[in-house]
């Protein structure tokens, strides 16, 4: 009886140890797991992360439940880097979603982990939410921070953290930096980087729904690839 005692504090030391919210998600998701499905999510992301086959809908679905009952901002950084650390690619997405609801709570943690993260588990998938999920309205809130991340990251020479100084403003419209677009722009126009390319293309196209005449005159003025230039131009084309 002793013994069994002991191993329920025991039990019970662990679970506080965690959050709820990770707790009942974990549990959750490995009933829900479809091998099936985790087959053809690994193909698409070229066998890079393992997958434990719980699509996109059903996971929202789950997310905002268990958030409704357990979810608290104040503990976005421990939450969020504990599910970050699981292996399957969902609770990365999970982990994401977590920082992104406790926007009320975010501090200077935000960007560290963003670092982080882009540091571990570096894809597109991953990057193109922290870049204008996550980034931008974290630079809204705290502009003061902008300079020096964006500056760090672009002297890293991870083209991960690079793509995401190119695409944190996708999201801004009138708020967006033209200055500082043109001036990532131009530093990473040369980069023979695909994803590097690409998101250059899309931040402009992107902000040619704001401002095409500005995109316009950029594309014809600078030196872009042709992936870039292609990118940029595909809904206003070239008068």
């Amino acid at each position: 009886m002793g013994g069994d005692r002991k191993w329920i504090a025991g039990k019970n030391l662990f679970y506080e140890s965690m959050s709820l919210f990770s707790v009942e998600l974990e549990e959750v998701f490995h009933d829900l797991a479809n091998p099936e499905n985790a087959v053809w999510m690994r193909k698409y992301m070229r066998d890079q992360f393992p997958f434990l086959g719980i699509k996109k809908p059903e996971r929202a679905e789950i997310f905002s439940e268990l958030y409704r009952l357990h979810g608290h901002p104040a503990d976005f950084f421990e939450t969020s880097k504990a599910l970050f650390s699981k292996s399957e690619r969902e609770f990365q997405y999970i982990a994401m979603e977590y920082v992104r609801k406790a926007k009320s709570a975010w501090d200077s943690r935000v960007p560290e982990l963003v670092e982080e993260w882009i540091g571990q588990e570096s894809w597109w998938d991953v990057v193109d939410v922290l870049g204008p999920q996550i980034i931008g309205p974290y630079f809204l809130k705290f502009p003061d921070q902008r300079d020096y991340w964006i500056q760090r990251w672009m002297a890293s020479g991870n083209f991960w953290l690079q793509r995401v100084c190119l695409i944190f403003q996708l999201n801004y419209k009138e708020k967006t930096d033209r200055e500082l677009l043109a001036t990532l722009i131009i530093q990473l126009a040369g980069s023979k980087e695909f994803f590097i390319q690409k998101a250059i293309g899309w931040a402009l196209r992107q902000f040619a729904r704001h401002d095409a005449e500005w995109v316009r005159d950029f594309v014809t003025t600078h030196s872009l690839a042709p992936l870039s230039k292609r990118e940029a131009m595909k809904h206003i084309g070239i008068i």
